[in-house]
């Protein structure tokens, strides 16, 4: 640990973590609010490159970064998943991630050897911002050095998408998003035989420039290079600033179609947490373990050995959903051994630098069982070395573990029926000790990452998904038995069957090739 002082950062997580009342307090209606910003992001006058809609329905390894993979890649990792038709038509599109109020305010911009393009969802497109490669500028940027990947993503955060609605709050919403972008973007790469690193330690003033973005408005969240090998990338002993490094390129002032809000003087405290969580050399960038929770006394459930069937992940992210408006659980069998198989493997593989190399995700994974086939119901922690379920003590032994949860969440998702809740419980010591003020964004978007694994988890055994932060955050650490305030529940997770719901879903397709 580094012993970083203090900044704003610890306050905003106070507030947005553990004060959901005052957190709430700006938040404005998503009814014809003056202030709602487009469904996409839009530019003007620049080249676009079509990407073909022929992807394949298996995602199966390649052997380069061609288009077809590109396209492939991008299709599944962000594209449009679902348009819904309802009577308002306030959330007409879905992706293969989750969203509040289906805003997206997350951008992802794709660096290749060619250019520089903004990914163009709706069009499946890439739009040009520069030509060139600038693929040697983000490993400046994030401190690395070696042989080049064939492709870096930037994923940044338009935050008037979501400060609309949520104003100050949008900052915890975005960076969750960036994780769990981050997270699908992991997925399907390693389905097709490539690998991400995800940086949440950069030089921000030249990412922003190379991509022609106002900090305020747009600041960049991270940066994942995509290798298709093992890559040789290595930390670069030679300090960088990012005055110097910005130095080296031109300004560019893309035409993008704007909107009505001005996060600057609209959210001022969110603007004060991002302007505070900037990097300006590379010889601050740290990196260390997080402290986990003591283990409970009680004799744990050794995980049974049981093979989990291989799924397409393809097929995941279309099937995986976050539910209906209203969370209602339908009464469902689940094979909760092969859930636990699956959560048990769900921080291991994705690489970042938040952590030392070789680490698992740095959030640890809480279990409330409700009704899983094989397994009691209770509240347990995940034992990441081996996967066994470790039964908590619970402060509130008087009722079930379930309505536990349900009696400590903002009343609106239904428990009855519940299969199961997933707690992903970050250290808040650690990200602020070891990041300063950009450890807001460092542990959010790291249980974004893991919260879209459990997702997917979810949906290969037919559950849905919700990610929910309308909880007290006191509340769940009496109901998981912890006992330090640095042990915060970043995420709540309801898993649950669930029906139609009362709105009109219809999956949007791409043309299937052959692979």
């Amino acid at each position: 640990m580094t012993g970083r002082e203090d900044g704003v950062g610890r306050e905003f997580w106070r507030v947005t973590l553990e004060d959901l009342a005052e957190a709430m307090e700006g938040r404005q209606s998503e009814y014809g609010n003056p202030d709602e910003p487009l469904k996409f992001k839009i530019y003007r006058g620049l080249p676009r490159r079509p990407l073909t809609i022929r992807v394949p329905r298996r995602l199966t390894e390649v052997e380069t970064l061609d288009e077809p993979a590109l396209s492939t890649l991008l299709r599944y990792g962000y594209g449009i998943s679902r348009q819904e038709f309802d009577t308002n038509g306030t959330w007409p599109y879905h992706r293969m991630v989750a969203s509040a109020r289906c805003l997206f305010g997350v951008q992802l911009y794709v660096c290749l050897a060619d250019g520089v393009h903004h990914y163009d969802a709706p069009h499946h497109a890439l739009v040009r911002l520069r030509v060139g490669d600038h693929r040697g500028l983000l490993a400046g940027a994030t401190g690395t050095t070696g042989a080049l990947p064939p492709a870096v993503f930037v994923l940044s955060g338009l935050l008037a998408k979501t400060a609309y609605i949520y104003r100050d709050y949008a900052y915890r919403l975005c960076t969750q998003e960036a994780g769990l972008l981050a997270g699908n973007l992991d997925l399907v790469a390693r389905s097709m035989g490539l690998r991400t690193h995800v940086h949440h330690q950069f030089l921000d003033e030249p990412v922003h420039k190379l991509l022609g973005l106002d900090g305020d408005q747009e600041p960049a969240l991270m940066v994942l290079p995509l290798h298709d090998t093992d890559h040789g990338m290595r930390r670069d002993p030679v300090p960088r600033t990012a005055a110097a490094l910005a130095a080296t390129i031109d300004p560019i002032a893309p035409t993008v179609v704007g909107g009505a809000l001005d996060v600057a003087r609209t959210c001022p405290t969110l603007t004060e947490v991002n302007r505070a969580s900037l990097r300006a050399d590379t010889a601050a960038f740290a990196t260390a373990d997080p402290v986990a929770p003591g283990l409970p006394g009680a004799e744990p459930l050794p995980l049974p050995e049981k093979g989990i069937p291989e799924a397409n992940t393809a097929d995941l992210l279309r099937a995986r959903d976050s539910g209906p408006g209203i969370f209602r659980p339908a009464p469902t069998q689940v094979d909760g051994i092969e859930l636990w198989a699956r959560l048990a493997r769900a921080r291991t593989g994705a690489t970042s630098d938040a952590v030392p190399a070789g680490a698992p995700v740095p959030l640890e994974i809480f279990l409330t069982v409700g009704d899983l086939t094989g397994v009691p119901p209770g509240c347990y922690r995940l034992d990441q070395v081996t996967g066994a379920l470790h039964p908590v003590d619970r402060a509130d032994t008087g009722v079930d573990a379930v309505t536990a949860i349900e009696r400590v969440t903002i009343p609106g998702p239904v428990f009855k029926d519940m299969n199961a809740v997933v707690h992903l419980v970050g250290d808040r010591d650690w990200a602020f000790d070891t990041f300063g003020d950009r450890g807001y964004r460092v542990i959010n978007q790291e249980a974004g990452l893991l919260a879209h694994r459990v997702c997917v988890a979810a949906a290969a055994q037919g559950m849905s998904g919700r990610v929910i932060n309308a909880y007290h955050a006191e509340g769940v650490r009496a109901a998981l038995g912890l006992t330090e305030q640095r042990h915060t529940p970043v995420f709540q997770i309801l898993l649950a069957g669930t029906g139609p719901g009362g709105r009109v879903i219809v999956p949007v397709e791409p043309e299937a090739v052959d692979r």
